[in-house]
């Protein structure tokens, strides 16, 4: 079983439709359109199927251009794609999946057909899929083409996902599972973090032994977190022998919205054929972020989209994606 790195090509693109009034309030309709342009422009470069509730799917059509996209009803309780859809890989030179257990991130009580969507989407794609009894957002991993996986202790041991297992053996089944040589985790993710701190806001591979890792200035709250981050994963990787080139991503300023603190990350970005798909925040570190990105990646396009209103809901583009790879 083998991990497929997200910045290989993609034969899908998953989306759920904002469906949480109760998360998103007066702003449903502008997290609605935010989430409409991401649908739009991933479409240009490859296949978005979007699940949604019924009562919604008149509205999604009317939202987006329609081509390149294909609309399942099912039933939803949330948004956030990345963490209930499966995690794929390849077994046998045939793609696969993994369904982990879903809980609502131990905080929230209606999540039943969030809890069923991965297993949907794998008999969509009649693709095989395993069961595991493991409480694991996608959102809470990411992993890297050299067997390694990166996660945070705050999220994936913590009390209120009630796993069944112990740390140890959390551990144990996902190097098994993925045969992998190496787990990281890092201590904690951002405070405030409505996932307790998912790594998807933290650190992203994105090939030849370059990590993407999120940074700021001193006077902000996630500083020395952030900083202790940085210098346990050096310690990793030089500890385990390996090759590595982290490269600073500041976060974005402090926004709010209804007086509401927005827990932002450039890191939650989305991988395209050629294009890479980037929160922007109407912020300083807009413009900054957009050159480390053309520097990186010249052969993508760089799009910056807004996206405040789907991150006042809790997450950002990578959240409300999930990539089906082509292999």
């Amino acid at each position: 079983m083998k991990l497929i790195p997200e910045w290989y090509e993609h034969q899908n693109c998953l989306i759920a439709w904002p469906c949480n009034q109760d998360l998103y309030g007066e702003i449903i309709n502008s997290a609605r359109d935010e989430v409409a342009n991401v649908i739009n422009e991933i479409a240009k470069t490859e296949h978005v199927i979007v699940l949604s509730n019924k009562e919604h799917i008149n509205e999604i059509k009317s939202k987006t251009d329609y081509k390149n996209i294909k609309i399942l009803e099912c039933k939803l309780d949330d948004s956030w794609m990345r963490d209930i859809g499966p995690i794929f890989y390849t077994e046998d030179k045939k793609l696969k999946s993994i369904s982990f257990d879903f809980n609502g991130y131990g905080k929230y009580p209606d999540y039943s057909n969030d809890s069923k969507v991965s297993k949907f989407i794998s008999n969509y794609l009649n693709i095989p899929t395993k069961i595991s009894d493991l409480v694991i957002e996608g959102g809470a991993i990411t992993y890297d083409d050299k067997k390694n996986l990166f996660s945070t202790k705050n999220v994936i041991f913590n009390k209120n996902r009630k796993q069944k297992h112990s740390s140890e053996n959390i551990v144990k089944q996902l190097k098994i599972l993925f045969d992998l040589d190496y787990i990281f985790l890092f201590e904690n993710g951002l405070i405030d973090d409505d996932t307790d701190g998912h790594v998807d806001n933290l650190l992203c591979p994105i090939g030849k032994n370059k990590y993407l890792i999120a940074s700021t200035h001193k006077l902000d709250p996630n500083y020395e977190i952030l900083e202790k981050n940085k210098t346990d994963i050096i310690k990793f990787f030089t500890d385990t022998d390996q090759k590595f080139d982290l490269i600073d991503v500041p976060l974005p300023t402090k926004t709010k919205i209804n007086n509401k603190n927005i827990i932002s990350s450039y890191i939650n970005f989305y991988f395209t054929k050629n294009k890479i798909i980037l929160p922007k925040f109407n912020v300083k570190e807009d413009g900054e972020v957009k050159i480390i990105f053309e520097r990186l990646f010249p052969d993508r396009e760089i799009i910056m989209l807004e996206t405040a209103n789907i991150n006042y809901g809790g997450g950002n583009i990578h959240c409300i994606t999930m990539n089906v790879p082509k292999i």
